[in-house]
């Protein structure tokens, strides 16, 4: 899924559509990009991730991910803040991508006097077609937000917002396995991108790490690493900004 992004890292900006560009940069050799300040880029299958940590409210909403002929969830950042490569988009879809332990980053928050639980999932490419046609683009990350009728454990589900085609769609009631809302990761036919929608098949859960619980290395490099054309949903300066558009989205706006 493409998040389009201001150039000015200083400058908050709706949602998903904030670059966060560190102040000297350099350019690997792969074409990927590196703030001069953060650990290294490295490659995508020697991520380790964090280690599954979440617990009550976190753990209680955290969703099962179905993938469809795409990239599995990998890691995106390591505890010294080393940080994934990607992949090129090329070859098939799931082409080098297709198998790990994977990550899921949690944060939740309120907006508008309502609880709300961003998950996370980050992808090392997101291609649009499949081999010998190609395109898409190295990075990908998407995110869902659960509002809930209170901040703990014991709530209900009143909705499940979806990162889908460059905005926020509601489901007011979502496929759910027990308090786990059911979502699916894939390309609908005719599109160009990785969209999550609602489902109903049971997928897998991937460790769970909460922000809070992230190094500071990992936390600096998800705030200021150049991600191209995608952004970061859930680090310190979209994810208020995420939490408003998906209410106003999924309230008409």
């Amino acid at each position: 899924m493409i998040r389009k992004k201001s150039a000015e890292a200083a400058l908050a900006t709706p949602l998903h559509q904030r670059l966060l560009i560190a102040a000297v940069m350099f350019v690997l050799p792969c074409g990927v990009t590196e703030p001069a300040h953060a650990g290294k880029v490295i490659r995508h299958d020697e991520v380790r991730g964090f280690p599954d940590g979440t617990s009550g409210l976190l753990k209680a909403f955290q969703p099962s991910l179905t993938v469809i002929r795409g990239c599995v969830p990998f890691p995106a950042v390591d505890a010294d803040g080393n940080v994934s490569g990607g992949l090129k988009p090329s070859g098939m879809a799931s082409g080098g991508c297709s198998r790990s332990p994977g990550q899921i980053y949690v944060r939740a928050g309120e907006y508008n006097g309502q609880c709300a639980v961003m998950y996370s999932w980050f992808f090392p490419k997101d291609q649009n077609q499949t081999w010998p046609l190609k395109g898409g683009s190295r990075y990908d990350w998407e995110d869902v937000i659960v509002w809930l009728t209170r901040c703990d454990s014991e709530a209900q589900v009143e909705a499940v917002s979806y990162w889908s085609g460059g905005r926020y769609h509601v489901t007011p009631q979502p496929h759910m396995d027990g308090t786990h809302p059911l979502v699916k990761y894939y390309r609908p036919e005719g599109g160009n991108q990785f969209l999550l929608a609602d489902t109903r098949y049971r997928g897998r859960k991937q460790p769970a790490v909460s922000w809070s619980d992230l190094t500071e290395e990992a936390r600096e490099t998800l705030d200021n690493y150049n991600f191209g054309k995608v952004a970061v949903p859930f680090n310190s300066y979209n994810f208020d900004a995420n939490l408003e558009t998906a209410w106003r989205q999924g309230h008409g706006g």
